[in-house]
């Protein structure tokens, strides 16, 4: 009996999942941490934080464009949309620890009554340095190591009146993907308004900066690798909004 493995990519997102996961627990011991012995300078602000994220992240599609286009299918721009989110602790004041994770969405397309669509995501674990130039005000270098991957998803309509029409015509789709090593090279800015604990909170931040892809995988059809796939990647620029620390308190 055959037993089935998980695809690269739902491997990639439960490491996605593990990356954020040590980011919260890292928030949470760096928050207790710096709670109980005191910095090198008062801080009234919240050491530990977590962010939702929106933002552009751009890629190399050039090479799976250029796949797609000789075989008639739509192309899709290199800019795609990022969602997400994460959370990091202060060390000693100074030192961030955190994880991030991102899907990346963009518009699809059809095909001979196929839909056809190119999506991704990644995770990452962060280290940065925290500097406070003015009051409610962070900014920081952030490297960022994870892990990420592309997935081309080429889909049949299909139409069925009954579940005998599903077995008889199953209208076959193909989902393939590519995974890889990823490196994140930037840095942030945030600030926060209002003080915690002392009524209505938001901390709002940009970070932008660098993806490098390394390490990547073929591109593969469940288990099987398929050679002489496009050399496409996640590399390119990103830009993103964060907003976090939102809390309405009242001390009345």
């Amino acid at each position: 009996m055959r037993t089935s493995r998980p695809s690269p990519l739902l491997r990639l997102f439960l490491a996605s999942l593990l990356f954020l996961g040590l980011g919260a627990l890292t928030a949470v011991h760096a928050q207790a941490t710096n709670e109980d012995a005191p910095g090198d300078e008062p801080v009234a602000e919240e050491q530990g934080a977590g962010f939702f994220a929106v933002g552009t992240q751009f890629t190399d599609l050039a090479p799976l464009n250029d796949r797609l286009g000789g075989a008639g299918y739509p192309t899709f721009a290199s800019e795609m949309v990022s969602l997400g989110g994460g959370g990091y602790g202060v060390v000693a004041n100074r030192l961030m620890l955190g994880g991030e994770g991102h899907g990346l969405l963009t518009a699809d397309g059809s095909f001979q009554g196929r839909n056809v669509s190119v999506g991704g995501g990644y995770g990452l674990f962060n280290l940065g340095y925290l500097f406070r130039p003015a009051s409610g005000l962070r900014v920081y270098p952030l490297l960022g190591l994870g892990g990420g991957g592309l997935q081309l998803d080429i889909e049949n309509a299909g139409t069925a009146d009954d579940f005998d029409d599903v077995l008889d015509n199953p209208n076959r789709s193909a989902s393939v993907g590519q995974a890889s090593f990823l490196v994140s090279l930037g840095g942030g800015l945030e600030y926060q308004f209002g003080t915690p604990g002392e009524g209505r909170t938001a901390r709002l931040g940009l970070r932008a900066g660098y993806m490098v892809s390394a390490l990547r995988s073929d591109w593969q059809l469940g288990d099987s690798a398929l050679a002489g796939g496009p050399d496409a990647s996640m590399q390119g620029p990103f830009l993103r909004l964060t907003i976090g620390g939102i809390s309405d308190s009242d001390d009345e």
